[in-house]
């Protein structure tokens, strides 16, 4: 017998599905995902298209011959720069072309690769991109150096008689606020030889962990056996089943566990070379080294770990006790409890098809220009999106919006028929929109967004779902459901994602104070880290502080932090958004989405609404996060507690 919450809930899911005009076939609706199966298995209609690239590898393999022979030309323009103000536009153009012409190879073995990692053929294309990355950067090294000393005033007589020139007015900016951490063109082209080495750490992380490690099987209540991977794990870890859970976790971390010397030789090595980019452009921290580039005063990295560890108590350490009180747990919280549903047989499994339907409706606050856009890129037809888990495909979901100017951005998922797979997917297509506006409304120059903005139009998305979905909500199992899963969402993105920042500056400063990462000096400072955060009355079991070796972003050089950032700032606009309508949707779309990297990122967020400069999004986020938290124990215990 159905749950009524479910029924009702799953007529919502149709009516949307109407309304949206997006009904599913009968066979894709019948799909299942497992991330068990061959790629073979995938139907094509849910696989995204590379065609849209290359028309095929002949195709790929003709320009990366050619690229290869047209890179050393751009040394052409070297010591020409301050020649005339054609000649500075005509170096900047062709470098921009050359790159842009790099990133369809590189995307373009990406595609195939990230979905069959143990396909060598795909790798060895990946890396034979990557193995020319050098070149470029060598033979475009010499260009900041040799802009540095022009006379600005010179460059300014430039801009002036040259409008195309003048588009460059903030990247000349940019480059003269760099200077003192910008070296000589023999040392910048040193550092671009170094390109390839020092991305082999998180290369081999990578493919230890997509492909070369083997986790063992567990077993359901009902004697089957359930395969752990890398990609469903987060669906083994809020798997319904409590033992089912119990087990992942110890697959999972105790496995984890037998690699862990290799895991931290290779985040020692990834920190050695933030270390030397540090000392050697001559920045006070590795933190500063990684966020100047965008602009971004390492006071405001400090300040989210600051204002949310100050949150704790009312926060974090209260969810923990509401999760163990909802679950009946007398004493602490673990691991197998933290990650699954505290409302459950409520929330009904939903088709990729009925997914997106909820998201069209639910982003339909951002105007008919967004939501058409939307529309075509969740569509299976498109090519943007790889929809379903299989066998050494990458974990996870990401957008690469390396080629959407003249392309599309492609948006890798591992749809698991779940309300989290259905509000990643409206995250992943955030990015991909995000992608979309920055590159048709900006020039070549600042078409890509900086990190820091990055997560705000993914996080954004999500929270405007959850308003929608809440506010279409008309039954209290359901209100719990999302409501659970919007604290499982700020939980993850701001409380967690500030977490691993705080790991990683720690370690960060560890390394730089000539110290070795270790395996027992990270397990041990993850481990006390998570007591910090889940608070007294979490426990922590034995493998648990391994669970850092799993973040594949630890080899990004903190960028962690900005998902916390985002999600702050990605509520404001939403619930700005939900409240106000139009106009704050398009003051958020032309000034942030479209803005590209056309302005310090600090100035793009003020401008969409949002003042990170300042602690009160953080706090009001916190302040969100505490009242859900109040309003679920609120309506849980009126319908389900002691009487």
């Amino acid at each position: 017998m159905s749950h009524p919450s479910r029924r009702r809930l799953a007529g919502v899911i149709a009516a949307l599905a109407l309304c949206a005009s997006l009904a599913a076939t009968g066979a894709r609706a019948e799909f299942k995902p497992d991330p068990s199966a061959k790629r073979a298995d995938i139907p094509v209609a849910y696989q995204w298209n590379g065609s849209h690239i290359f028309k095929d590898k002949a195709a790929w393999e003709a320009e990366l011959a050619k690229i290869g022979d047209d890179i050393p030309k751009l040394n052409e323009f070297k010591g020409r720069l301050g020649d005339s103000a054609a000649t500075m536009l005509d170096c900047q153009t062709a470098t921009y072309k050359t790159a842009d012409r790099l990133y369809r190879l590189y995307v373009y073995a990406q595609l195939l690769y990230d979905v069959d990692q143990a396909n060598p053929e795909h790798r060895q294309m990946q890396g034979r991109v990557a193995a020319i990355m050098p070149a470029f950067g060598e033979a475009t090294s010499w260009i900041q150096p040799e802009l540095l000393e022009i006379d600005p005033a010179t460059i300014k007589n430039f801009m002036a008689e040259n409008k195309e020139l003048a588009t460059y007015k903030y990247y000349f900016e940019e480059l003269w606020r760099q200077k003192a951490n910008t070296l000589s063109s023999p040392e910048e082209r040193l550092m671009a030889l170094t390109g390839n080495m020092r991305a082999t750490p998180g290369d081999a992380h990578e493919a230890l962990l997509g492909v070369d490690m083997k986790f063992p099987e567990i077993t359901r209540a009902d004697g089957t056996k359930v395969p752990v991977t890398v990609s469903g794990w987060s669906a083994l870890r809020s798997n319904d089943d409590p033992n089912v859970r119990l087990q992942a976790r110890d697959a999972f971390f105790g496995t984890l566990r037998g690699y862990e010397n290799t895991f931290s030789v290779l985040l020692d090595g990834v920190v050695k070379s933030h270390i030397m980019n540090k000392d050697a452009r001559q920045y006070g921290s590795c933190l500063d080294a990684a966020l100047s580039p965008d602009n971004i005063s390492p006071a405001a990295y400090r300040m989210l770990i600051s204002t949310v560890r100050e949150s704790l108590p009312r926060t974090m350490h209260k969810y923990v006790d509401l999760r163990r009180k909802v679950m009946g747990i007398d004493g602490p919280l673990t691991f197998p409890n933290l990650y699954n549903t505290m409302i459950a047989g409520v929330e009904p499994e939903y088709t990729y098809d009925q997914g997106r339907a909820i998201i069209v409706e639910g982003l339909r606050p951002l105007g008919k220009e967004y939501g058409a856009i939307l529309a075509e890129g969740l569509d299976p037809k498109s090519g943007w999106i790889d929809i379903y888990p299989n066998e050494d495909k990458r974990s996870g979901a990401y957008s690469n919006g390396s080629v959407a100017r003249d392309i599309h951005p492609y948006v890798l998922h591992n749809f698991d028929n779940s309300l989290d797979a259905v509000s990643t997917t409206a995250h992943e297509m955030g990015h991909a929109m995000h992608s979309v506006f920055s590159s048709r409304n900006q020039p070549p120059v600042y078409a890509n967004y900086t990190t820091f903005l990055a997560e705000v139009a993914s996080t954004c998305n999500e929270a405007l779902l959850a308003n929608y979905l809440l506010a279409k909500a008309d039954d209290t199992d359901v209100k719990l459901m999302l409501l659970n899963q919007r604290l499982e969402s700020i939980r993850q993105t701001i409380f967690r994602q500030t977490l691993f920042a705080d790991f990683e500056l720690r370690f960060h400063e560890y390394a730089e104070q000539g110290n070795p990462l270790t395996a027992d000096y990270l397990n041990g400072l993850y481990a006390d880290m998570i007591k910090e955060y889940y608070g007294p009355n979490y426990e922590v079991a034995k493998d648990d502080g391994c669970e850092w070796m799993f973040i594949p972003h630890f080899y990004y050089n903190f960028y962690v932090f900005t998902y916390a950032t985002g999600l702050t700032s990605g509520l404001a606009l939403a619930d700005e958004i939900t409240a106000t309508g139009d106009k704050a949707a398009q003051r958020y779309i032309n000034n942030m989405l479209k803005a590209g990297s056309s302005a310090p990122p600090l100035d793009i967020l003020r401008n969409a609404g949002v003042d990170l400069e300042t602690p009160a999004p953080i706090v009001s986020a916190m302040d969100m996060f505490e009242r859900t938290v109040d309003e679920f124990d609120r309506l849980w215990t009126a319908k389900y507690g002691k009487k």
